[in-house]
C-alpha cells in the first residue's frame, strides 16, 4: 500500500474520531488530558498503548506515517478488525459510491422502457399482457424494505455513536478533587465530587496506599465529599473509575515525620520505603547499600531519594539551603550519575539537577518556572559526581539562585510564592551518599541542620 493511499486512508481516521467524538471539538483544540482519555479508551479496548503524545502527533501534526500498531489500535476502537480492515471497509464504500449512478442509469432505463405503451399489434399476433401492476408491487417492496433499512441505520447510530459521545460529554463535565493531599503518616485527606446523576451507578473510588494495597468505595449520592485515612508512608493514589476504566486520577503525599529512604524503578512501577538507619555508613554518610533494594528494581533506573519531612520547616520563599552530596561507583551510581536536590511546600517546589553529562530532564524548577533538559547546558562546569560536592539554593524576594560549590550556576525569578516548605529530597540515579544537610534563613539562623556520622531512627 503506497504511502499516497496511506495519507487519505490516515485522513479518514480522523475524521471518524472528529466525528465520534464531536463534542470535544476540533482535533486540533485537543489538550493533552483529551489525549490521555484517548490513550485510556485504546488501551482499555484493544490492550495497546499507544502513548498520548503519539496521540497527539497524529491528530495535531498529521503524522505522516505512523507505526502499524498505532493505525490498528486506532481502527480497533472504531469498531474494526484492524487497518486492513478499515482500508477493505473504505475502499468498498467508495467502489460503492462510484457504481451507483450506473445502476441508477440501468434502473432508469428499466423504468422508462416498462413505462413506454407497447407498439400496436400485428393483426396475427396476439396482444401481450401489460407487466403493470407486478412492476408496481416491486416498487413499493423496494421503498418499504429502503424505509425499514433507514429505521435500523437511524438506531444503531445512535445506540453506537450518539450515545457514545454524549457519555464522552457527560465525563468531560465531571469535578473531582482533593484538599490538602500532603501531609504526616497517617494522612486522612477530604475529596469532593460532582459526578453527572446518569454516570453514577458506574463510578467508584479506588484508594491505592504507596505499597500498592487497594480500597474501593462506591458513591451514594452524585455531589459531596468523603474521607479517606491512608497508612503506607509514600505517594498513594485516589482513581475516579468508570466501568473500570480510570478518569482522574490524585495524588496523596503521606510523609512520616524525619528521615526515610525512598526506592523507585518507576519503568517497572515499583516503589519502596525504607528507614534511614538502614542507609547508615560508618564512615559518616547516608548510602543505600545496593543488597536493601528489592533486586527487581536494581538495574537500569532506579532511583534513591533521601527525604526529610517537618510540618512548617522553613519560609519556602526565603531561605537557604545546602547539602554535600556524591553519587560514584561506590555508591552505585547508574551512567550519567544524576544528583537532584529539591525542597517542597504543599503547593510547589525549588531544586536543580546535575549530571555528568550536563543536561537532565528537569534541569532548574522555581514554583511555575521550570528549565527543561537541553535549554541550559552545563557541561563547562566538569561536574564529577564520584567526589564530594556542596549544592545549594538560596531565594529571596523570588529569586532562587543555583549553587555548585560556592559558585553561582544560574538564576531564576518566578512569580507564585510556595509558601512553608515542609519537604527536603536529595535524589540519585542509583544509590547516591549524603554527607549533612543545613538549611538556614537568609541573616544565617540556622533552622535545621543533619550530619550523618550516627545511626538515624
Amino acid at each position: 500500500m503506497d504511502e499516497v493511499r496511506d495519507r487519505r486512508y490516515i485522513k479518514e481516521i480522523i475524521n471518524e474520531y472528529t466525528t465520534r467524538f464531536v463534542a470535544w471539538g476540533p482535533p486540533d483544540s485537543w489538550d493533552l488530558d483529551q489525549f490521555k482519555t484517548l490513550e485510556n479508551m485504546i488501551q482499555e479496548a484493544t490492550n495497546v498503548t499507544v502513548n498520548a503524545n503519539t496521540l497527539k502527533r497524529f491528530f495535531q501534526q498529521r503524522t505522516g506515517n505512523p507505526q502499524l500498531a498505532t493505525r490498528d489500535a486506532l481502527c480497533s476502537l472504531l469498531g474494526y478488525a484492524g487497518y486492513t480492515d478499515f482500508v477493505i471497509k473504505k475502499t468498498r464504500t467508495v467502489e460503492a459510491a462510484a457504481a451507483e449512478p450506473a445502476q441508477e442509469k440501468i434502473q432508469e432505463k428499466q423504468e422508462k422502457a416498462m413505462d413506454t405503451p407497447a407498439p400496436p399489434p400485428v393483426a396475427t399476433t396476439p396482444k401481450p399482457t401489460t407487466p403493470e401492476k407486478t412492476a408496481n408491487s416491486s416498487r413499493l417492496y423496494i421503498y418499504l424494505l429502503s424505509g425499514l433499512l433507514l429505521v435500523v441505520c437511524g438506531y444503531l447510530l445512535y445506540t453506537l455513536k450518539i450515545k457514545e459521545m454524549y457519555t464522552d460529554y457527560l465525563l468531560s463535565k465531571i469535578e473531582f478533587s482533593v484538599s490538602n493531599p500532603k501531609g504526616a503518616n497517617p494522612l486522612t485527606v477530604t475529596f469532593s465530587y460532582n459526578i453527572p446523576a446518569p454516570l453514577l451507578k458506574n463510578i467508584k473510588l479506588v484508594y491505592e496506599e504507596a505499597n500498592g494495597d487497594t480500597a474501593e468505595k462506591h458513591l451514594a449520592r452524585n455531589v459531596g465529599k468523603v474521607n479517606a485515612t491512608y497508612i503506607q508512608e509514600g505517594d498513594g493514589k485516589c482513581i475516579l473509575e468508570y466501568n473500570g476504566r480510570a478518569i482522574k486520577t490524585l495524588t496523596i503525599e503521606n510523609r512520616k515525620q524525619g528521615w526515610s529512604v525512598y526506592t523507585r524503578n518507576e519503568r517497572k512501577g515499583i516503589f519502596r520505603t525504607l528507614p534511614i538507619s538502614e542507609a547508615y555508613n560508618k564512615e559518616g554518610y547516608a548510602s543505600l547499600p545496593l543488597d536493601s533494594v528489592v533486586p527487581e528494581a536494581r538495574p537500569g533506573h532506579l532511583f534513591v531519594s533521601y527525604v526529610y519531612y517537618k510540618e512548617k520547616l522553613v519560609d519556602g520563599d526565603n531561605f537557604i539551603y545546602e547539602a554535600r552530596v556524591r553519587n560514584s561507583a561506590k555508591d552505585y551510581a547508574i551512567p550519567r550519575s544524576d544528583v537532584m536536590m529539591y525542597i517542597l511546600s504543599s503547593t510547589g517546589m525549588h531544586g536543580f539537577a546535575l549530571n555528568e553529562a550536563g543536561f537532565a530532564y528537569i534541569k532548574f524548577i522555581s514554583s511555575e518556572k521550570m528549565i527543561k533538559g537541553d535549554e541550559f547546558n552545563l557541561s563547562n562546569f566538569n561536574f564529577n559526581a564520584s567526589e564530594w560536592h556542596v549544592m545549594g539554593i538560596r531565594v529571596e524576594n523570588k529569586k532562587s539562585s543555583f549553587y555548585l560549590d560556592g559558585q553561582k550556576i544560574y538564576s531564576l525569578d518566578y512569580t507564585t510564592p510556595i509558601g512553608m516548605a515542609n519537604e527536603l529530597i536529595l535524589r540519585f540515579k542509583g544509590c547516591g551518599a549524603v554527607d549533612y544537610v543545613k538549611i538556614t534563613k537568609l541573616d544565617g539562623q540556622p533552622v535545621y541542620e543533619q550530619n550523618f556520622d550516627q545511626v538515624l531512627q
